[in-house]
C-alpha cells in the first residue's frame, strides 16, 4: 500500500488568515500526553491552526493528553468544538477539564466513530494508543471500499508512524491490499503540511465527500 509522503514546503498555512473554506476537521489522537515534548508540541499548534484558519474542531470529547492539548489550543484560538463521547467514558473524563464545546454523547465507541465519520470533511491523525489506530484503520478501510471518499493525514511526529506505514507496505507485498490508497491517505512530517494537505484535499473534493451510512 503506497501512501504519499509530503515533505516539508517552503510555505505554510499563514496562521493569521482563514481558509478559502471552513472544515470541519477530526483529530485522531492519545488521550494521553506520551512521553514526549515534540508531540505536545505538535497538539497544540495543529488546534492553532485549525483555530486560527477559521475550521471547527471535532474530536473526542475528553480533556486529557494530547486530545485536551489540541482541543484547548483550537477553542482559545477561536475554533469551534464538538467532542463525541460514548456514554460509559462520560463519568470518567469528568474530573478531567476539557474546554467549553458542544458535546454529543454516544451510546457506544461505534456510535461515536459514525458519528466522526459522517460529520467530518477530513481526518488528521497524530501520535496515539490502540484507539488511534483503530480510528485511522476505519477510515483507511472505508477509503479503500469507497464508502468514504475523505482525505485522512498521518503526522509523522519523530517518525512515529514508520512501523505503521511499514506494516502497511507488507499488506500490500503479500497480495491483501492495493497499492493505490495514497490518493487520499497521506503522511506528512508538520501539522503545517497537515492542514495545507486537507485543505487542499477536502475542498477538491466538495461535493463528493460523502458517506454511505447505511453501510457502516
Amino acid at each position: 500500500m503506497s501512501l504519499r509522503v509530503m515533505s516539508a514546503a517552503p510555505t505554510e498555512p499563514d496562521p493569521r488568515g482563514a481558509a478559502a473554506r471552513p472544515l470541519t476537521i477530526c483529530v485522531f489522537c492519545g488521550a494521553r500526553p506520551g512521553r514526549r515534548a515534540a508531540d505536545t508540541e505538535a497538539a497544540r499548534h495543529l488546534g492553532l491552526l485549525i483555530g486560527r484558519r477559521g475550521h471547527r474542531l471535532l474530536y473526542g470529547g475528553g480533556g486529557s493528553g494530547l486530545m485536551g492539548e489540541v482541543a484547548w489550543s483550537a477553542q482559545r484560538h477561536g475554533a469551534p468544538v464538538t467532542g463525541v463521547i460514548p456514554t460509559f467514558l462520560v463519568e470518567k473524563e469528568r474530573g478531567i477539564a476539557a474546554p467549553p464545546q458542544q458535546t454529543v454523547v454516544t451510546s457506544t465507541l461505534g456510535e461515536r466513530k459514525v458519528t466522526f465519520l459522517t460529520q467530518a470533511d477530513a481526518f488528521v491523525a497524530l501520535p496515539g494508543g490502540f484507539g488511534t489506530l483503530d480510528e485511522v484503520l476505519e477510515v483507511i478501510s472505508l477509503n479503500q471500499l469507497k464508502v468514504l471518499t475523505k482525505p485522512i493525514v498521518l503526522v509523522n511526529t519523530d517518525g512515529f508512524w514508520d512501523r505503521f506505514l511499514g506494516m502497511a507496505q507488507e499488506l500490500t507485498d503479500w497480495g491483501f491490499t492495493d497499492p493505490d490508497l495514497g490518493s487520499l491517505c497521506s503522511v506528512t512530517g508538520t501539522t503545517e503540511d497537515a492542514l495545507r494537505c486537507v485543505e487542499r484535499h477536502a475542498n477538491h473534493t466538495a461535493g463528493l465527500a460523502a458517506v454511505d451510512a447505511e453501510r457502516l
